[in-house]
């Protein structure tokens, strides 16, 4: 009964503070995705309104990314009248829901109590809270990643037909969403075959574990195909290319794997490197530091400006850096048992495509949330081993962890950071322009005093603060505002003729 209170607790206050965070996001720069020219919110959000015109032509051509999560928004957009709010709060409810399927698969890793830590450290984890209420695919693609492992495991307990099918109707929705899933394919196979049990399915009992395997695959490939071959049929109707899912994996590996690839997400002048080459192998081995490193990589969204501007994401204490030093040894912990090899490879390989191809906060998210569970087991572990007054062991554990943290706890220069604060001082002015011209006064003040608070330095921040303050009529706070401006920026021509007008005007 205990176990069953801190659960939905902890469900509860995950998804309150999503909701607080979707309220308080509302009046930031980063919520209104048609104003954010360059960012992926405005693509999803331009092609689920392509979607809801032409829900099958669409812009006639073969998808270029994954298209599950414009197809997703454009029935919340259709349900909803396109509230950008709404899919926000219905994308609260579905992050959630992935705490709730992290506490299950814990139970199935190990036990009901890693369940729990691993939910707790999926719910107040920062970054995931910011990116699970906004405009872009994140929250669903690791929603539907976990779904399918949890799932996987449920098909192995049940023993049934249907079981398996609808496992692998998930892992096709969950390849729709994001196809770099099909690289475990390989590891499903061998991992069925390692199963330390002898059923995989019913009725089985005079056969082999070859046609047990096949069997399986067979139900599986088919609950796939169901879901992706739809896709596949529309980019060849539409376009004339056969095209299984989308487009744009070969220019995603041309962006991480150049001569000139930083290992993040900009785009590259130089020449693809091949893998027998050993540049490729440097790149590689400096894209694995920059996975582990404890610094959210922006793309989009930069969770360090965002939790300035959002209190509620405060209350997130859980980091990158945390979850990582703790969950690597716990997948060492986790991998002895055989059962757990289809969770640890999985876990692996959401650790691998994302460095084979280019490292973003966003897209460490379904790894994040296979290593919540491994961490819960490090800590399950060291729990027990305590009580059994076991202390080298334990300690041992906690000190590589500690070292890892160490080693990955790096930040990046000043030039890094600052190129976020550019990008978000271009949406504040894009915001408070459009809300003054439609008169919400309310709105453009509170964004171009967060604007001045992020960048107090920057006299634009100052002179559009000047704008919203003259539109209210609050022209003493305009000009003064505007001479904080030429105080900073001596040759502000806006300003000079702004201030002159008011002070025409005033007198």
């Amino acid at each position: 009964m205990k176990r069953k209170i801190v659960i939905s607790t902890i469900l509860v206050l995950g998804f309150l503070l999503r909701l607080f965070t979707l309220i308080q996001l509302s009046s930031t720069p980063f919520y209104n995705p048609v104003l954010m020219d360059k960012h992926d919110q405005k693509t999803f959000h331009s092609w689920a309104q392509s979607i809801m015109k032409h829900p099958v032509y669409v812009d006639g051509d073969a998808f270029y990314m994954a298209p599950l999560y414009a197809y997703f928004l454009a029935l919340l957009y259709t349900i909803s009248g396109s509230s950008i709010f709404f899919a926000g709060f219905f994308q609260a409810l579905m992050d959630t829901l992935t705490i709730f399927i992290i506490y299950l698969l814990g139970k199935k890793v190990k036990d009901e109590e890693t369940g729990i830590i691993a939910a707790f450290l999926y719910a107040f984890y920062q970054t995931i809270i910011l990116y699970s209420v906004t405009i872009l695919s994140d929250g669903l693609i690791t929603f539907l990643n976990i779904l399918f492992i949890f799932t996987l495991y449920i098909a192995l307990e049940k023993k049934k037909f249907v079981a398996w099918f609808l496992c692998g109707i998930v892992f096709g929705f969950a390849a729709l969403a994001k196809p770099t899933i099909l690289a475990f394919v390989p590891f499903i196979i061998v991992g069925l075959w390692l199963w330390p049990y002898k059923e995989i399915i019913i009725p089985c009992s005079s056969e082999t574990r070859l046609v047990q395997l096949f069997k399986v695959l067979l139900l599986g490939g088919m609950g796939c195909a169901m879901i992706i071959l739809p896709v596949t049929l529309r980019n060849f109707a539409v376009s004339g290319k056969l095209v299984l899912i989308c487009t744009n994996g070969p220019v995603n590996w041309q962006i991480g794997n150049s001569s000139d690839s930083t290992g993040l997400f900009f785009y590259p002048q130089g020449n693809l490197l091949h893998p027998t080459q050993l540049d490729f192998w440097i790149l590689l081995f400096r894209k694995f530091i920059l996975f582990f490193n404890s610094y959210e990589w922006p793309q989009n969204l930069s969770i360090y400006i965002a939790r300035d501007i959002i209190p509620a994401l405060k209350f997130g204490f859980v980091k990158f850096g945390f979850i990582t030093s703790l969950g690597v040894i716990g997948i060492l912990l986790a991998a002895k048992n055989r059962k757990n090899f289809l969770f640890v490879s999985f876990t692996i390989v959401q650790i691998m495509w994302v460095i084979l191809f280019f490292i973003t906060d966003r897209y460490r998210f379904p790894a994040v949330a296979c290593l919540t569970v491994t961490a819960a087991f490090l800590i399950r572990y060291v729990m027990e081993e305590l009580r059994n007054k076991k202390l080298i062991k334990p300690l041992s554990l906690l000190f590589l962890a500690g070292l890892w943290a160490y080693i990955f706890g790096w930040r990046p220069g000043p030039s890094f950071e600052d190129m976020y604060r550019r990008i978000f001082a271009k949406l504040s002015k894009a915001n408070i322009v459009y809300n003054l011209q439609t008169k919400n006064n309310t709105l453009a003040e509170k964004i171009a005093k967060d604007y001045e608070k992020i960048l107090p330095y920057d006299p634009d921040s100052h002179f559009f603060l000047a704008c919203v303050y003259a539109q209210k009529g609050e022209i003493e706070n305009a000009e003064k505002q505007l001479s904080i401006t030429l105080e900073i920026n001596p040759d502000h021509i806006l300003a000079k003729e702004f201030l002159s007008q008011l002070r025409k005007k005033s007198h």
